[in-house]
């Protein structure tokens, strides 16, 4: 502790000023006068004095003697009057008549008032002038004692010591006060033997009789003499004033603190803590340290937490003891953040060592471990401490912790610093591999998935569930990758392996199974394991049921095993449970081929009443057509096929359907109706096949009509829109290169660039752009495929329109060409004829509005996404994430907060990490504190693989204490930031950094403020 001491003493002089008279011979006739102005001078009549002092100097011989001592007196005067001139008169004298034998006595006078007016500096250089020896005793002893005072004043201690020594043992006004300074200057000096045998001599001092005592208690608490201390101070507590009371219960509280007798010091602290907010770091710890070892823990928290700001040895005992004091009153959380803090203060080895194991084991025991703490923990602990005892325990530990972590990317990079893995630990690698693989496949990162799980399966001997679990998985990314044949063999292994058959997956893994076959085409294989998870009678409520039927009957179909084909989808029709619409679409079409035209009529004309929002709408209206038609019921067909064509505008059955009504309408030899319908293909879709066909039906009407001159006419105006005939050149090039491209040829693109090039308008042109973008496309020649989408997308509607917009749409929005996306997919939001590309549109269109700050656009776009058909848990959470930030940024924070509570029921998610950060956040806003504090509580429990938001939220929870009035944890919670935090270049740790800074700053501001250390008054008499 420091003690500074102030001091304040104004000594009542009663000096008269000595005359000076001096006789002259040269003017007697001005010896009265200025005689009798000495007089009135003497007589303290300064006004009188001065003018008279200023009539005899102008009537003086310039120069001379009685002038020089007509003018000194004359200034001497202003100073008397306190004048504002009376310096500049004094140092006027003195520069006009510095040999004159009044000169000294200027220099005396000019020093004595600059000392008055608390002027040290230039009273010094005044006195410096001086010829003090020429001085009368008491001037002496006075110079003596104003320039001890005046180098005192300014720090100048030994010099202040030199001038007191002087006159300390002297009898004379001035020997007390230069006692006490000099005494006291011993103090500062650490000299307590001679400054308490100094302030002893003054302790029967009137004027230092209530001071003394304070020092000399100081000086025994200096000295170490406590018992003493005591003695001699506690008799004064009922003579001294409150403010005084307070200084001496301080120094009675340390005493008895320095002698161990923490209980009798509890009292004299308390007394000093309840009378003064001058409560220093030191002292804060002694009163803390006094609860604890009394065993009053609570209140032992408030002071130790004030004693524990700074980074020094009293810093770390602090910590060390308030973690005790924090257990002892069940706050584990808080005993975590004080055992880490005195872990890492390097002043005492043992409580560093003691405070980093006890934090490792809490953190453990609190299941703590958002940054990966307990790992890190025990880590450093074995690191630093390799021989201690505790290390079989902290092993202990660490394997515990990897086997119940969920913080598993951080556990693989802890085991894989271990040189030689142990059983326990390699069982551990195989549970957080195949975990960390799990989060990776959650959120999309199959490829990575795919390592994770092969390194869980390097230790497959060690636990046959995990190994089953890794095959599914690993079978499953390669799935989602395309990467069927992989997926086949992944899904067999798992299959076959012991630990699969106790798994839940292992009922459905023949359904997986079977569709990788099915990506594959083989048909056969896909049929018998869709049996397979058939047989095992899942429940019919699951969707996988209906969805499986769907595909056997698929596989029955293209198998022309119609017989079990109608049966099986019959099956999926009857569940009502998934595209039961498509199974019973696909019944119509098998029962139709087996030329049971009236039941495949009874079937479709089902669907139109069942599923009127189908998909399959204008699919059921076209075959109805056809096999009202086939039946022979032609004015039926035609009203089927009219209300496709007036309906579904953007339909790809639409072509097929005006075309297919030509040849209805030719057949009841209406040529006339059925030659305009003809035309209206021509001219709605030229260069189509249908174009090509519907050419020939208008020939034939014009043949019917007898108008051969009106066909060439026609064909004229034509053009090259539809050629009358197609080259055979341009024919048989075309096919060659569609052949290589069916074939999967690796010739195939350069013979789709060549009919490009040689026939850059031919009838092939829409069909060999889109072949050859999708080659492209497959060779990741992005830029060139887009170029041939996009012309395929420039011609009418046609059969390659709708899977051209799905892909030139794709490019389009990862080349961030966002607005021309957003064309593309509301173009193919109107055209599409499949569920999956309507979802693809509309999750398109959100993505586009999202990314161009479209944000009511998007609310309105994600609703419409939510509200569709088969819209898969990926996509759901990611237009529910869509909503919710769009509602954040329009501050709809009301709309905002239930999708964001939707959301961060997973955090394993992304957008479930970021929606919790943002719930927390809108609570804050909304200064709901103590909802925001407990979502991210809750946050830290669960935990995130996604740790950027996670540590947003303990910057917010920092933020929380701060807005509550605490403090300490507002700063151990950002420190922790700092301190666990993995990753340095993302802005989290300069963030987290600046807020430390900031907290330190305000803990240094109220130390200073509470600094106001023990002055001792010297009353002023």
């Amino acid at each position: 502790m420091r003690t500074r001491i102030a001091l304040f003493i104004i000594l009542l002089c009663c000096f008269t000023t000595e005359g000076f008279s001096q006789e002259t011979a040269y003017y007697p006739s001005l010896e009265a006068e200025i005689h009798q102005a000495k007089e009135l001078f003497a007589k303290d009549k300064f006004i009188v004095a001065q003018q008279q002092f200023s009539e005899i100097a102008q009537k003086a011989d310039a120069g001379s003697e009685i002038q020089s001592e007509a003018n000194f007196y004359q200034a001497l005067c202003a100073l008397r009057l306190e004048s504002k001139n009376g310096e500049a008169l004094i140092e006027r004298f003195l520069e006009t008549n510095s040999s004159s034998p009044y000169a000294n006595k200027a220099w005396f006078e000019l020093g004595n008032k600059q000392f008055n007016e608390g002027k040290y500096a230039p009273m010094l250089r005044s006195y410096a002038k001086l010829e003090t020896t020429i001085l009368d005793k008491q001037d002496q002893v006075k110079v003596a004692y104003q320039k001890g005072y005046a180098y005192f004043q300014t720090e100048k201690y030994q010099l202040a010591q030199n001038e007191f020594e002087k006159i300390k043992d002297t009898n004379n006004l001035y020997a007390g006060p230069a006692k006490y300074y000099w005494a006291h200057i011993q103090y500062l000096n650490g000299d307590y033997d001679a400054a308490l045998t100094e302030f002893n001599k003054l302790k029967d001092n009137p004027a230092f009789a209530e001071l003394i005592p304070f020092y000399m208690s100081q000086i025994y608490y200096k000295k170490g003499q406590y018992a003493q201390v005591i003695e001699f101070t506690v008799p004064l507590l009922t003579e001294v004033s409150e403010e005084q009371q307070a200084e001496l219960s301080k120094i009675i509280a340390n005493s008895y603190f320095h002698l161990q007798n923490f209980q009798k010091a509890i009292p004299y602290f308390e007394a000093y803590f309840a009378s003064t907010k001058s409560r220093s770091r030191d002292e804060n710890y002694m009163l803390g340290y006094c609860y604890f070892f009394t065993g009053q823990y609570a209140l032992a928290i408030e002071p130790l937490e004030n004693a524990s700001r700074g980074k020094d040895a009293l810093a770390q005992n602090a910590y060390y003891h308030l973690a005790d004091s924090y257990i002892r009153t069940n706050q584990k959380d808080k005993a975590r953040v004080a055992f880490e803090s005195a872990s890492e203060l390097d002043f005492s080895p043992e409580i560093k060592e003691d405070a980093l194991f006890n934090y490792a084991k809490i953190t453990y025991e609190l299941s703590y471990s958002p940054f990966n703490e307990t790992i890190k923990a025990f880590d450093k602990y074995i690191s630093l401490y390799p021989n201690s005892e505790r290390n079989d325990a902290a092993y202990d530990y660490l394997v515990s912790v990897y086997m119940s972590t969920s913080n598993y990317k951080e556990a693989i990079e802890s085991i894989e610093k271990i040189q030689v893995m142990s059983p326990s630990v390699k069982r551990a690698y195989q549970r957080v591999s195949f975990f960390r693989g799990l989060e990776l496949f959650n959120n999309l990162y199959y490829q990575s998935a795919i390592e994770l799980f092969d390194q869980s399966l390097k230790y497959a001997s060690l636990s046959a569930e995990f190994e089953a679990r890794a095959l599914f998985w690993k079978a499953e990314a390669n799935y989602r990758l395309e990467n069927y044949q992989q997926a086949v063999i992944g899904f067999n292994r798992f299959l076959r392996a012991s630990g699969s058959k106790s798994l839940q997956k292992y009922k459905t893994a023949p359904y997986n199974l079977a569709y990788a076959y099915f990506k594959q085409k083989d048909y056969a294989s896909a049929t018998k394991h869709f049996e397979t998870f058939l047989s095992s009678k899942p429940s019919v409520t699951d969707q996988k049921v209906a969805d499986a039927l769907n595909r056997l009957g698929d596989c029955y179909f293209v198998d022309r095993d119609y017989r079990n084909a109608i049966k099986t989808y019959e099956q999926a029709f009857e569940l009502k449970q998934y595209d039961a619409d498509y199974a019973l679409f696909q019944k119509a079409i098998c029962v139709g081929i087996q030329r049971d035209q009236d039941q495949k009529i009874s079937n479709l004309r089902t669907l139109l009443q069942t599923f009127p929002e189908s998909a399959f709408i204008d699919d059921a209206l076209f075959e109805l057509g056809r096999s009202y038609d086939r039946t022979g019921q032609a004015k039926v067909a035609e009203g089927y096929y009219r209300d496709l064509i007036k309906d579904y505008p953007q339909s790809s059955y639409r072509p097929k359907a005006i075309l297919q009504l030509g040849l209805v309408l030719y057949n009841q030899s209406e040529f006339k109706k059925s030659l305009d319908t003809y035309k209206q293909v021509i001219s709605e879709y030229p260069n189509s096949p249908e174009a090509q066909s519907a050419l020939i039906g208008v020939k034939n009407n014009y043949v019917e009509l007898n108008n051969i001159d009106g066909y060439f006419a026609y064909t004229q105006r034509l053009g090259s829109g539809v050629q009358v005939s197609v080259s055979e050149q341009d024919s048989l090039t075309y096919l060659a290169a569609e052949r290589l491209y069916m074939g999967r040829d690796a010739q195939a693109k350069n013979q789709l660039e060549k009919y490009l090039r040689q026939y850059p308008n031919g009838s092939f042109g829409i069909n060999a752009h889109f072949y050859l973008g999708e080659q492209r496309y497959n060779d990741k020649e992005y830029a060139q495929a887009l170029n041939d989408y996009e012309y395929v997308l420039s011609k009418e509607d046609n059969i390659f329109t709708e899977p051209a917009l799905v892909k030139a749409s794709e490019l389009q929005f990862n080349a961030a060409n966002y607005e021309q996306a957003l064309t593309y997919y509301e173009r193919l939001e109107s055209i599409s004829n499949t569920k999956w590309n309507v979802l693809k549109a509309r999750a398109g269109k959100m993505r586009s509005h999202h990314k161009l700050a479209n944000y009511q656009e998007c609310i309105d776009a994600a609703k419409l996404l939510l509200s569709s058909d088969k819209l898969t848990d990926v996509l759901k959470r990611e237009a529910n994430y869509k909503l919710a930030k769009s509602y954040y940024q329009t501050e709809q924070f009301d709309e905002a907060l239930p999708v964001l509570g939707q959301l961060a029921e997973d955090t394993k998610s992304a957008e479930g990490a970021e929606a919790k950060y943002l719930l927390a956040e809108i609570l804050v806003n909304k200064n709901k504190l103590q909802q925001a504090e407990e979502q991210v509580m809750d946050f830290i429990s669960k935990n995130t693989p996604h740790q950027y938001w996670l540590a947003r939220s303990f910057i917010l929870l920092s933020d929380i204490y701060l807005s509550q009035g605490d403090q300490f944890q507002a700063k151990h919670t950002i420190k922790s930031i700092v301190e666990n935090y993995p990753e340095p270049n993302d802005g989290i740790i300069e963030t987290a950094q600046a807020k430390l800074q900031h907290l330190e700053n305000l803990e240094q501001q109220e130390e200073k403020q509470q600094e106001n250390p023990m002055k001792i008054n010297i009353n002023e008499q």
